[in-house]
């Protein structure tokens, strides 16, 4: 129905943007709403299986503005992050640098810590919650596959 686009497309401008995720979650329609002449195939989602298609087999790069590109990729099923050490995965989500500052230790990781600027950030607002639990979900899985 169109909410938001426009908040969207001022999130997009000026950037490279790469839409990734689970198949059937609308990366192809938002392609489509961002960029019409992409003309990306959509499908339904499976009445048997009740997910994705992987409707979309091969990544594209659209230029949509001034500086501004978008790409479109295949949906998956899983994520797989192996070589990676638990307490780096915060370097992946650049919107907690400016929040670090109020973090009491040095290397907080945005978890357990009680005094943690992120987590405050998260509270306030200013970090998308949503964003904020898949972060502490990655963390976690990446912690416990270290155990093993």
């Amino acid at each position: 129905d169109n909410q938001g686009i426009e908040e969207i497309r001022e999130l997009v401008r000026g950037k490279t943007t790469v839409l990734a995720g689970p198949s059937g979650v609308g990366k192809s329609s938002l392609t489509n709403l961002l960029y019409p002449q992409a003309e990306m195939e959509t499908a339904n989602i499976s009445e048997k299986i009740q997910r994705g298609k992987h409707t979309t087999r091969h990544s594209e790069i659209f230029g949509i503005g001034r500086d501004t590109y978008l790409m479109d990729t295949p949906g998956f099923s899983s994520m797989y992050l192996d070589d990676m050490e638990c307490g780096r995965l915060k370097d992946y989500f650049p919107e907690f640098e400016p929040y670090e500052d109020g973090c009491r230790f040095l290397g907080c990781v945005h978890i357990g810590e009680k005094t943690c600027g992120v987590k405050d950030a998260v509270e306030e607002g200013k970090i998308n919650r949503g964003r904020y639990e898949n972060y502490r979900l990655l963390y976690q899985d990446l912690k416990e596959k270290r155990r093993y």
